[in-house]
């Protein structure tokens, strides 16, 4: 029995760990959620698709449907931004006016997903803590990070093969609907979320070394990008420790960042240059440099010019939109030609000609939006900076309904919530 009048010290395990466990069951369960969002070839079977817009349930669906349900069970329902509702509102709406004139898409599914998915990441955001988000993106990209690797390692007969006569892009499943080229972005992508940790510099390289591999331009642009955000990062960084230390020993680890970041650069390009000279023997492995050097005259930015031209003209003879999904198939009937792809490969484009000039001036207040977030947040938030970038290499890649992009864009607005973040 003990002595009310006397104090204890005495602490059950069980109770001292608790918090913690719970913080880890919640970054392992975010992670799992993230990792799906990455790889959205990955269906509820552990198995891969095609092309990511199929009727085949993902491994995303299913873990975003938890989300909602953990979310209603805890009765935390945030509300989401201003601008992700102004967003939604005018898509959703000009879609669906459209529709009653043009045929109904896949696409317009895709549209309601994704805002699911931002409304049920904004409330996971509100009721975690900045630490556990962070941690839970970079576990998800790392995982994402070698799971592309073992499974390009499973493939090496098909690179030596493409090697050989290298057009497009090699002939591998890739871990990301939309393909290879999407994959390497992605992959791009994820570094940022690792920014300001030991983590940035390999997986930078690998994700610029995997888009070498893959002939991705994109892929290479966004490794370039995570480069010039790391360097923004660590100087605001460099400048408040200044502020706060003023020491000799924190000018020496600022300096140490700096020069560590600027290396990368110098990094990247050897290795990528040493896989070329690698893969010399089997062909014609200058195939990444001949796609930068003839930006304009090979197949694949002519694609892309024929698909903007064709865009703009449907947006001037349809300035109200012909709906989501309808893009491609509308340019197709009205330059008279077939066109290989589901998408126009600017976001701005393709929402100017699908949502019309109120779905262009609803994403391009939500660009505004970021970018003065990311101004303001002095460059030292990872998701923002994620965000961000995603929307710069929207010029050349993405739909604008990709499920990471307005999970990660969710999440940060569930933290800012808190009155913790920008």
């Amino acid at each position: 029995m003990t002595n009310p009048g006397i104090g204890t010290d005495i602490t059950f395990p069980y109770l001292a760990s608790r918090q913690p466990a719970r913080e880890w069951a919640a970054t392992a369960a975010l992670a799992v959620t993230v990792f799906a969002s990455l790889a959205t070839s990955i269906t509820v079977a552990g198995g891969l698709v095609a092309d990511d817009a199929g009727p085949t349930p993902k491994a995303y669906h299913a873990l975003l449907i938890l989300g909602g349900l953990v979310v209603l069970a805890r009765g935390k329902i945030a509300r989401p931004r201003v601008e992700l509702l102004l967003y939604f509102s005018v898509t959703i709406t000009s879609t669906l006016l459209t529709y009653l004139i043009y045929e109904p898409r896949v696409a317009g599914i895709k549209l309601l997903i994704a805002l699911y998915a931002a409304l049920v990441a904004t409330s996971l955001g509100h009721i975690t803590n900045r630490h556990v988000v962070l941690r839970a993106c970079r576990l998800a990209g790392v995982a994402f990070a070698i799971a592309v690797t073992i499974k390009n390692a499973t493939h090496v007969p098909e690179f030596i093969a493409y090697l050989v006569r290298p057009v497009g892009h090699p002939e591998v499943p890739s871990l990301a609907g939309g393909g290879l080229n999407i994959e390497a972005t992605w992959l791009g992508l994820a570094a940022f979320f690792m920014i300001g940790t030991v983590f940035f510099i390999p997986m930078t390289v690998l994700a610029a070394a995997t888009s070498a591999l893959y002939a991705s331009r994109a892929g290479v642009v966004v490794a370039v990008l995570a480069i010039g955000a790391a360097v923004a990062y660590a100087w605001n960084r460099s400048r408040l420790n200044a502020r706060s230390a003023g020491s000799s020993v924190s000018s020496t680890r600022v300096y140490l960042r700096h020069t560590a970041v600027l290396l990368l650069a110098g990094m990247t390009l050897g290795i990528v240059t040493a896989l070329v000279r690698t893969a010399k023997q089997y062909g014609e492995a200058t195939y990444v440099a001949q796609r930068f050097s003839t930006i304009g005259d090979e197949p694949g930015s002519l694609g892309r010019l024929v698909l903007w031209r064709g865009g703009l003209r449907v947006f001037e003879e349809n300035p109200l939109g012909v709906g989501a999904g309808n893009a491609v198939p509308t340019l197709r009937r009205v330059l008279g030609v077939d066109v290989p792809e589901d998408n126009l490969h600017n976001i701005y484009l393709q929402h100017a000609v699908e949502n019309g000039i109120p779905g262009l001036a609803a994403l391009l207040l939500l660009t505004a939006t970021i970018a003065r977030r990311v101004v303001r947040s002095r460059f030292s938030d990872q998701l923002l900076l994620f965000c961000a970038a995603y929307l710069v290499a929207g010029l050349i890649q993405f739909t604008g309904v990709d499920v990471m992009f307005w999970v990660a864009y969710g999440l940060q607005s569930g933290l800012a919530s808190q009155g913790t973040d920008a």
